[in-house]
């Protein structure tokens, strides 16, 4: 027995050592082949003119590989064109799909062969399909060596910059500090103008100061952005120490300028209006002029209008006859946020029966609605409506938000109800607020026709608004209506919270609407919205009316849940039994 245990043990050692040595030998021979490809291939790229048709008869849809392509790369990376055009030509020709690796290291040749405009649709298909941090390690493992490692990193820093992913960016910058890359200014302001357009201003400081820790040197365009930050941050003389200390460009004129007219300051915005042309040699731009003719039309300062408009018409930023060209007027206007001075115009085109454009009409809407004018944007819907003019949807949907969150009257509300109908709707979350603000208010009347609006359209509100009237229905005796909302809300899935749904399960009972509180309760399970409170009142319910089978099952269900109330609620419960 002894001696067949061994014999058994040797044969099992050497039958595994032969496996071993087997697949030792496959992987050679594999590896041999895996090498002569790779030759083959990388001798036609660099050697013939004509390497397309030759790859063609290689079937490499069954030979190549990623990694075999990541070693033709590297063979043929001293001339980086063939590299790059053997890149595209598997692409297109192979569908042949490349690796990140891959992609990272044709990024470097690109580069290195200062065709940057071919790298921004390979970084778009790569942040879509990878992290912030598979990306940023591939790219660095990828430059190892190579002299414009910094420069692909900045590439992907600006890429996600631009696309408004500061928080990827912000995960890539950190992964370039943390390998002592420091990124180009370019990637910087990118950085900085997406956090500042997220009105993060807090971030972008803070990126700010590492930027420059970081020894990146700003540049006239991050003065723009810095100056901007500034005035968002409320910290408006900083930028003004800022221009008299020799630090100044033509955006932070006009956000000085702009200041100032806002505020009614006009000797001042002319007086830095003049410095910046007759001291500083720059021409100011239409935005400049166009702020104190936005300022002088709020504050109806007429004498101030007739000046700023002959300097426009002087610098030719106006036609002599302004109206006669007032569509393109108005909507540059309306582009710049300057609503005053875009309505003045608008107004004096309408008196003077010109025929304006649909999209001027639309400019106008989108415009005072997205700064707040809440009257006067009313006033050009009423207008569109009545004229049959042809806006875009955004416009309207623009207005339904700040119906939302600047006006509460009963002019808003039906506004809004006739928007919702006509499949307009606002932000959600900004409807909500509003429909639960009428809530607050005791406009139940007003919240039942947008509500019911609202749900016609297929959408859902946030469940607060649409428990404070089931609630309202259920205490006022309404109950034909509280049903009639639950069965809207139920087409959508949606759902009342437990507490409200205990009220309408009791008031359900109390007017003999057995069927519906049964078919509510089974729904409320659906979607697993039932606590012990809520059994207690179908038990009770039903004891009541005497369907003790129905009420026995549901007791069993419950305790089977383990959703058992406190001792004092269940002998009440059980009580009803007798």
């Amino acid at each position: 027995m002894l001696l067949h245990n061994k014999i058994h043990r040797f044969i099992k050692a050497f039958s595994t050592s032969t496996t071993k040595t087997t697949t030792a030998s496959i992987n050679w021979r594999t590896q041999i082949k895996q090498t002569q490809v790779i030759h083959q291939i990388s001798s036609i790229l660099l050697q013939r003119h004509n390497w397309t048709s030759l790859l063609q008869n290689l079937n490499l849809s069954n030979k190549l590989t990623p990694s075999l392509f990541l070693q033709i790369l590297q063979k043929t990376q001293q001339n980086p064109q063939v590299s790059i055009n053997f890149f595209n030509w598997i692409k297109t020709n192979l569908q042949f799909k490349p690796d990140l690796k891959s992609q990272c290291f044709v990024i470097q040749l690109v580069l290195e062969s200062g065709q940057r405009q071919r790298i921004k649709p390979i970084l778009d298909s790569l942040i879509k399909t990878h992290t912030p941090a598979a990306l940023t390690y591939s790219m660095i493992q990828a430059g190892k060596g190579r002299s414009f490692q910094s420069d692909a990193l900045s590439l992907v820093l600006d890429c996600y910059s631009h696309k408004g992913l500061f928080m990827d960016g912000l995960e890539v910058y950190k992964m370039m500090r943390d390998h002592s890359f420091v990124p180009s200014i370019s990637a910087c302001n990118a950085l900085l103008d997406a956090m500042y357009r997220q009105n993060e201003i807090r971030l972008a400081w803070c990126s700010y100061g590492a930027m420059i820790r970081d020894g990146v040197l700003p540049n006239k365009s991050t003065w723009s952005l810095v100056a901007q930050i500034l005035c968002k941050s409320g910290k408006f003389d900083i930028v003004l120490r800022l221009l008299d200390s020799g630090v100044y460009n033509s955006v932070m004129y006009n956000l000085v300028i702009d200041f100032f007219s806002k505020s009614g300051d006009f000797k001042a915005a002319f007086d830095r209006l003049n410095e910046m042309y007759d001291g500083r040699r720059l021409t100011p731009s239409f935005s400049a002029y166009s702020s104190i003719l936005d300022g002088a039309c709020k504050y109806k300062n007429v004498e101030v209008m007739d000046r700023i408009v002959r300097l426009m018409i002087e610098k030719e930023l106006l036609p002599k006859c302004f109206t006669s060209g007032s569509d393109s007027v108005v909507q540059k206007l309306c582009d710049l946020g300057k609503t005053y001075a875009a309505e003045m115009i608008f107004k004096r085109a309408c008196d003077e029966k010109l025929g304006i454009q649909d999209d001027t009409y639309g400019c106008m809407f989108r415009s005072l609605s997205k700064e707040g004018r809440v009257k006067e944007a009313v006033q050009i819907y009423h207008l569109i409506s009545e004229r049959g003019i042809t806006v875009k949807d955004n416009n309207y949907c623009a207005f339904a938000n700040v119906l939302c969150k600047e006006d509460q009257s009963d002019e808003a509300c039906e506004l809004l109800r006739d928007l919702v109908k006509r499949g307009y709707s606002p932000c959600a979350m900004e409807l909500s607020k509003f429909a639960t603000s009428q809530c607050g208010k005791g406009r139940w009347r007003e919240v039942e026709e947008l509500l019911n609006a609202v749900l016609e359209q297929g959408l859902l509100l946030d469940s607060f608004c649409c428990c404070s009237l089931m609630e309202h229905y259920c205490s006022s005796g309404q109950i034909d209506k509280a049903i009639a909302l639950h069965s809207k809300m139920e087409k959508l899935k949606g759902s009342l919270d437990v507490s409200t749904y205990n009220v309408l399960l009791d008031g359900l009972f109390k007017n003999g609407r057995l069927d519906e509180a049964v078919r509510i309760f089974d729904y409320m399970k659906e979607l697993d919205v039932v606590n012990s409170l809520c059994f207690a009142t179908m038990i009770s319910g039903l004891c009541r009316i005497k369907e003790l089978r129905k009420a026995m099952k549901l007791h069993d269900e419950m305790l089977k849940m383990g959703l058992k109330p406190d001792e004092a609620t269940y002998k009440r419960l059980i009580s009803g039994f007798q």
